[in-house]
């Protein structure tokens, strides 16, 4: 299904769930695993120790394959090493190499790697992460940089570092991220139904420098700004007079609502007029010019306060 929204020019776009290419392999994955499950209840003795024997022989079969496909692609010549790197960076080839320990990066190459793929949109919103140890699969991370004091920002900045791990690292048994915006909830804590969906927003890519965009999706309604060459998304919404911000204007990185309430959208969206307001910012990656936001429930569905001053 389809959600419709407003495009940089007026004319309509569509902002779509984005498709996950292992979603057919999660499916066979959960389909065997309830097998399985039956397979367990059955009131036959060794019926468990059989399937398993017979699970190792399959995984084996399908693992000596594997391998001598690696083999193949990294032993010809450059187009072939190519053919090997993209099978390795694949999403749902990675999960099949790690299974059967076959692929060629460690864990903490991986991980370094997820870090180094989302650190220019950390800096973007002036933040940083770094890695500070990794015992026994469990990671310890710090998030630096000015958006250390905005609660939201920080939560944004968390769910795009767990996004990238989690499709570069799924053998991590946990992580913790430290500096954290105070009461913060860590993002190795957060359920998966955090996130409701990653989402593609069409047109996003051809966004303008100095331009925004204002996006609905479902009920709730987005403006995705373009600053230096970085695209930012936030809630539609002025958080000091409720007033929508794609009816005011966008100039100099400022994002403002009718009433002028202006909002540095570089920097987590803080309101130069009052200190103690700030926009609600989403994640937002761009992966091969496809632009993608998570809906998140806390960003969305706890409804921000409406800060009083005399208008």
């Amino acid at each position: 299904m389809e959600h419709k929204s407003a495009g940089p020019n007026g004319e309509s776009v569509s902002a779509s769930p984005a498709a996950n290419p292992g979603d057919d392999i999660n499916a066979h994955g959960e389909r065997l695993q309830k097998l399985l499950g039956e397979v367990e209840a059955l009131p036959y003795p060794g019926a468990k120790e059989l399937i398993q024997d017979c699970m190792e022989s399959v995984l084996g079969f399908y693992g000596a394959g594997l391998k001598r496909i690696l083999q193949v692609v990294s032993e010809d010549g450059p187009e072939g090493r190519k053919v090997f790197r993209d099978l390795i960076r694949d999403d749902v080839v990675k999960g099949l190499l790690l299974i059967h320990d076959l692929h060629p990066l460690n864990l903490e190459a991986r991980l370094l790697e997820a870090l180094d793929k989302v650190r220019p949109y950390l800096n973007s919103h002036g933040g940083n992460v770094e890695l500070i140890s990794l015992e026994n699969d469990v990671a310890r991370l710090r998030l630096q940089g000015t958006c250390q004091s905005c609660a939201s920002s920080s939560v944004t900045l968390e769910l795009a570092i767990r996004h990238a791990i989690e499709q570069a690292c799924p053998d991590l048994v946990h992580f913790d991220v430290e500096g954290v915006a105070q009461n913060q909830l860590a993002v190795s804590q957060i359920s998966r139904r955090t996130i409701t969906d990653w989402t593609v927003v069409k047109s996003a890519d051809q966004l303008e420098e100095g331009a925004r965009m204002p996006v609905r999706i479902g009920d709730v309604r987005l403006v995705v700004c373009k600053v230096n060459d970085t695209l930012y998304a936030y809630r539609n919404r002025c958080p000091a007079c409720n007033m929508p911000l794609d009816t005011g204007s966008f100039e100099g990185g400022f994002l403002s609502c009718a009433l002028n309430h202006r909002y540095d959208v570089v920097h987590a969206g803080r309101c130069a007029e009052i200190p103690s307001a700030h926009l609600d910012p989403l994640p937002l990656l761009v992966q091969e010019n496809v632009v993608k936001v998570a809906l998140t429930k806390e960003v969305l569905d706890a409804p921000s306060e409406t800060v009083q001053q005399n208008i």
